[in-house]
Formats: C-alpha cells, sequence, structure tokens
C-alpha cells in the first residue's frame, strides 16, 4: 500500500468552490482509478489555505498509471484557478505488521 500526501495552497476566495469541487468532481473521479483505495482532505489547525489531500492506494504502479491517465489531465484542468503553486508531494509506503 503507498500513501500520497499532495499538499496544495487554496485560494482563499474560492475555498468553497474547491470544497464542492473536490467532494462533487475530484474525488469521485479518483476513487474510480485502478489502484485507488481512499482519499481525504486535511487541514491544518492555523494553516490558512494549505491544504493536504492524501490518497491510498494499492501500489507505485497505480499512481503512476493514473498520473499518466486523460483522467488525471482533466481533473486538473477542471480544478483550475481553485489552488495556486506551491504544491508538495510525499510518498509513504504502508509497512504492515508481520
Amino acid at each position: 500500500m503507498l500513501v500520497r500526501v499532495l499538499t496544495m495552497r487554496v485560494v482563499p476566495e474560492r475555498l468553497d468552490e474547491w470544497l464542492r469541487f473536490t467532494r462533487d468532481v475530484g474525488f469521485p473521479g479518483m476513487r474510480r482509478q485502478p489502484g485507488c483505495r481512499g482519499i481525504w482532505r486535511l487541514h491544518a489547525h492555523g494553516a490558512a489555505t494549505d491544504y493536504q489531500v492524501v490518497t491510498l492506494w494499492d501500489g507505485l504502479a497505480d499512481l503512476e498509471r493514473f498520473r499518466a491517465s486523460d483522467a488525471m489531465h482533466e481533473l486538473t484542468a477542471a480544478a483550475a484557478g481553485l489552488t495556486v503553486p506551491p504544491t508538495g508531494e510525499a510518498l509513504f509506503d504502508v509497512i504492515e505488521d508481520a
């Protein structure tokens, strides 16, 4: 299992739009991708506009397939203007008990 944490800065005056977009379009679109097991939004206390989107994948190959897909490009285009750079990404392997 692989956890991806994507950090993004949401345009403050478009926060409600971004929340609706992720709920109605972005997250359902991600959940339809092969190997995507879950998706969540996180917001740190005191962080004005920085949000994290956490996704759980079966493995890196599934995430890479999504990154190269038309769906990824369509979701990115649909979200244009809701977030601004910088964005960051961290990948974590889930360590299972033996």
